[in-house]
């Protein structure tokens, strides 16, 4: 089990870059995120959450996506993290 709490989690939440493709994304990065930048983001080396343009979110973990409350997926995401060891 982590030593890292779900709390201690969110608050590493950083609004990181928006997308370069015109979507209106914006991409909520936790953990690992010291090296983003508005820049740069490697969606596949961080943990992050989207929010589309309508204001809705979406976590895509390999070819599952979630949609729900931030609240919501912050918890999914830092539960799959806790589990892979990212957290670690």
């Amino acid at each position: 089990m982590t030593a890292v709490t779900l709390s201690q989690f969110r608050a590493t939440l950083r609004l990181t870059w928006v997308d370069s493709e015109g979507r209106g994304e914006k991409i909520l990065s936790y953990w690992n995120n010291q090296s983003v930048t508005h820049d740069a983001c490697n969606r596949e080396e961080v943990l992050h959450i989207v929010r589309r343009l309508d204001s809705s979110f979406y976590l895509q973990i390999a070819n599952i996506v979630q949609e729900g409350s931030l609240e919501e997926l912050e918890e999914a995401l830092y539960e799959w993290a806790s589990d892979e060891g990212w957290l670690d």
